[in-house]
C-alpha cells in the first residue's frame, strides 16, 4: 500500500506495488514537485534521515536520490548544510513547463475515469511517446540572449514542440555536443538578426527559420503610454540580462530614456530609485528587488514574445517538415 508522508514541505508517495523502484518514484516526485513550483530555488530538502523515517524507506535510497538529482543540477548540496533546490536554467525550464504537467495530470485523471490504473497509464504514455517520436521534428533554437530570457520557452508554448536550445556562445567555441545538436536538427531556429551567423555554421542542407522577439503586449503597452523623457530601469542579477532587457525595449519604443543594472547595484544604492518611472525585472528577482521599491513607483516583470507573422511562418515549416517525414 501506498505510504504517504505528512511533512507538508515535501508531499511525496511511496508504492511498493508500483512498476518502477522506490527511488525512481522518490526522484520523478521531486522533479515534479519543482516543475509545478511547490518546490522554489534555494529551498531546503528535509535531511536524508528525516525524509527516509517519514516515508518508511532505507536512508540509503533517499540518498542516492539527493546524489543524483545533485549530480544532474537539480539540487545542491553543500558539506554541512540542508540539501536545497538549485537555482539553475534547468529548474527554470522545468517551471516554465509547468502548463505540460498539469496537462498530464489532466489526461491521467481521464485514464482514471475509464479505469486504467497507473501502471496502464505509463504504459500507455509510453507507447504513445515510442509511436510520436518516429515523426517528431527535431528542431533545435540557437540562443544569443542570456538565459533570463527564456525565448526557448516561450517558442516551446506556442509551438508545442520540446526544443533544443543551443547558446550561440557553445557554437563559437565548437562545442562537440552542440554542433552535434545543431547537425542532427530537422530545422534550426535562431533570432533573425543572427540568422547569417547560424547559416555559416549549420549544414547547407538544413532550413534556418528568423523569428523577431518582442516584448510582451502588456509591458510594451505600458511603456509606450509613458511620457517623453520618462525613465525605465532594467534589472537583472547579471548585468548582460539587464542590458538584453533594455535591447528589446529600445528597439520597439524610442520615447524613454533607459538604464540597466544589476540587482546589486539597486541595493547599493537604493535611493537613486527616486529618479525612475518604472522598474522592469526578470522574475528572477522579482521577489528580492520588491523590496527596495518606494510605493509610488511601478515595478513590471518582464517577459516576451514572438512576432505572429514569424510564428505562422515557423508554424507552416513545422507542419511541412513534419508530413515529409512521414512520407
Amino acid at each position: 500500500m501506498p505510504t504517504c508522508m505528512t511533512d507538508p514541505v515535501l508531499p511525496l508517495i511511496v508504492d511498493t506495488a508500483a512498476p518502477i523502484t522506490i527511488g525512481e518514484q522518490i526522484t520523478e516526485q521531486i522533479k515534479l514537485l519543482i516543475a509545478r513550483g511547490n518546490l522554489k530555488p534555494n529551498q531546503p530538502l528535509p535531511p536524508i534521515t528525516h525524509l527516509a523515517k517519514y516515508l518508511g524507506v532505507n536512508h540509503n535510497t533517499v540518498a542516492q536520490v539527493y546524489n543524483e538529482l545533485i549530480a544532474l543540477g537539480y539540487l545542491v548540496g553543500n558539506r554541512g548544510k540542508r540539501t536545497v533546490i538549485a537555482d539553475t536554467p534547468l529548474i527554470r525550464q522545468m517551471v516554465a513547463r509547468k502548463t505540460f504537467y498539469d496537462l498530464l495530470s489532466q489526461a491521467f485523471h481521464s485514464a482514471s475515469q475509464y479505469g486504467l490504473g497507473a501502471a496502464e497509464f505509463s504504459a500507455a504514455a509510453y507507447a504513445q511517446a515510442v509511436l510520436a517520436q518516429r515523426h517528431q521534428v527535431n528542431v533545435a533554437f540557437v540562443n544569443f540572449y542570456p538565459d533570463s530570457i527564456n525565448i526557448s520557452a516561450c517558442l516551446e508554448s506556442a509551438t508545442g514542440l520540446a526544443l533544443v536550445s543551443i547558446p550561440w556562445a557553445h557554437l563559437e567555441t565548437k562545442e562537440p555536443q552542440s554542433l552535434s545538436q545543431l547537425l542532427s536538427a530537422d530545422l534550426i531556429v535562431t533570432t533573425i538578426k543572427n540568422l547569417w551567423d547560424v547559416a555559416q555554421i549549420a549544414d547547407p542542407n538544413k532550413e534556418v527559420i528568423g523569428i523577431e522577439v518582442q516584448p510582451d503586449m502588456q509591458l510594451l503597452s505600458h511603456i509606450s503610454s509613458l511620457p517623453r523623457n520618462a525613465k525605465v530601469l532594467f534589472v537583472c542579477q547579471e548585468q548582460s540580462s539587464s542590458e538584453a532587457m533594455k535591447q528589446i525595449i529600445d528597439y520597439n519604443v524610442h520615447h524613454v530614456e533607459s538604464q540597466a543594472v544589476t540587482l546589486e547595484c539597486v541595493q547599493n544604492n537604493v535611493p537613486a530609485l527616486q529618479g525612475f518611472d518604472l522598474v522592469v525585472c526578470s522574475s528572477q528577482v522579482e521577489n528580492q528587488l520588491s523590496r527596495y521599491i518606494p510605493k509610488n513607483l511601478k515595478l513590471m516583470t518582464f517577459s516576451i514574445g514572438i512576432d505572429p507573422v514569424n510564428l505562422l511562418v515557423l508554424q507552416a515549416r513545422l507542419a511541412a517538415v513534419e508530413m515529409e517525414k512521414l512520407m
